[in-house]
């Protein structure tokens, strides 16, 4: 059973953007083949060690000097505390330097990589996606920064609109435009939904990430009743004398 669609604030950036990062693994990943790419954790295992190594670090110091007191570990109170802030200072460089900001690395039938960075700027609603597409010799295929309006892709409500984001997607990544035009991709079918409006787009650019109800509570969006297309005619009746 799928789970219902999250709701995010339309006036948070850092919100808007986290929302559309999750979305693009589940989706490059579900693709038919031979476009289904297989997304590599190498790098989140890494930010993993180095954080839970850090913490292991300092439990331990912890539950050893409350078992056995300062005298019996104060010798190596200062090694541990040296390689937690050596751990923590690795963590850092590797999620600001190395990764970042990626969001999703995977690779496809014959090697192919693809690499996708995702930035935005403060007070503007915009998402700014790095797309890296390398042969398995290195050769870069396309290297290049997009961008798109957060309006694009997501409805007056705060929902995220698949169909919108993976067109967008299709337009600007070349091997997905290719899987799209060979009918490969497959899309799901959303319920179309009025834009954002341009009163709506000044406030998220100009909120500054504070976040405000948006007004609609509802889990999904509601959908305009269809009128009837039949109708009753009168008959008019003839007077009999």
């Amino acid at each position: 059973m799928s789970s219902p669609p999250q709701k995010v604030s339309l006036y948070s950036v850092n919100d808007l953007k986290n929302a559309t990062d999750d979305a693009l693994a589940p989706y490059l990943t579900s693709l038919p083949k031979p476009y289904t790419f297989k997304q590599q954790h190498s790098s989140t295992n890494v930010r993993l060690i180095l954080g839970y190594s850090a913490v292991v670090i300092a439990g331990i110091l912890f539950y050893a000097d409350y078992k056995l007191g300062w005298d019996a570990t104060k010798a190596y109170t200062g090694p541990a505390c040296v390689a937690y802030f050596v751990l923590n200072g690795l963590l850092t460089y590797w999620i600001w330097a190395v990764e970042a900001g990626t969001v999703f690395v995977g690779t496809r039938e014959g090697g192919q990589k693809l690499t996708l960075k995702s930035s935005t700027q403060k007070y503007k609603p915009i998402y700014k996606l790095k797309v890296s597409y390398e042969a398995p010799s290195g050769k870069k295929w396309q290297d290049r920064e997009i961008e798109g309006s957060f309006t694009q892709w997501f409805n007056t409500h705060g929902y995220l609109q698949k169909k919108e984001l993976q067109s967008w997607l299709a337009q600007n990544i070349e091997v997905l435009g290719v899987a799209q035009k060979e009918g490969k991709a497959a899309v799901e079918p959303t319920t179309e939904t009025p834009a954002i409006d341009d009163a709506t787009l000044a406030a998220i650019s100009g909120a500054g990430g504070m976040s405000f109800s948006s007004g609609a509570d509802a889990g999904t969006v509601p959908i305009p009743a269809t009128p009837s297309t039949t109708a009753k005619k009168g008959r008019s009746k003839k007077k009999t004398t």
